[in-house]
């Protein structure tokens, strides 16, 4: 076994069963949906785990031998798009609308904790270009608004976070 095989297979005994299939699972079942995760039948698995690095990753393509198997079945629209996780548009649509409620402010605050390690122009040129979809940043921006409310909670002792009042960009 190589290593890119060694990987995959940690990545099949860890983090595929107890995060990705976990998740797929809970977020199928909150919206009603028959899930079947696609590539699990185990002589499939056993058998790409016998294929050398090769057949998967060629000219810094991965997923070389999928993607020519999948060429001849999917349109080409289909094989060229970007990729896209799990729950992108569940996420980014509750972050949107709570950046329209006022969650924002709490980044753009003068006041904000988060200020004492960071300057606020870089965040502020995030949150802009998120709003205006020159960039998706949700995660980023979502990383630093939990960082602003566990700064608020534990530098003042509160228990409940209330968001400053929003500020355009």
């Amino acid at each position: 076994m190589d290593e890119l095989g060694g990987f995959q297979l940690l990545e099949v005994r860890s983090s595929l069963p107890d995060e990705l299939l976990m998740y797929a699972d809970k977020l199928s079942m909150a919206h009603s949906l028959e899930v079947r995760v696609p590539y699990l039948d185990r002589t499939v698995v056993e058998y790409v785990q016998r294929l050398g690095a090769g057949f998967k990753i060629r000219n810094g393509s991965r997923k070389w031998l999928h993607r020519r198997v999948c060429e001849n079945y999917l349109p080409a629209r289909i094989m060229k798009r970007k990729k896209r996780g799990f729950a992108v548009n569940v996420v980014d649509e509750w972050f949107r609308s709570s950046l329209k409620n006022g969650l924002c402010g709490m980044l753009l605050d003068n006041s904000s904790q988060i200020f004492e390690m960071l300057k606020p122009e870089p965040i502020t040129k995030l949150l802009h270009d998120h709003r205006s979809g020159r960039q998706d940043n949700h995660k980023l921006l979502f990383s630093l608004i939990m960082l602003e409310q566990w700064l608020r909670v534990n530098r003042s002792g509160q228990r409940e976070i209330s968001p400053a009042q929003p500020i355009a960009v």
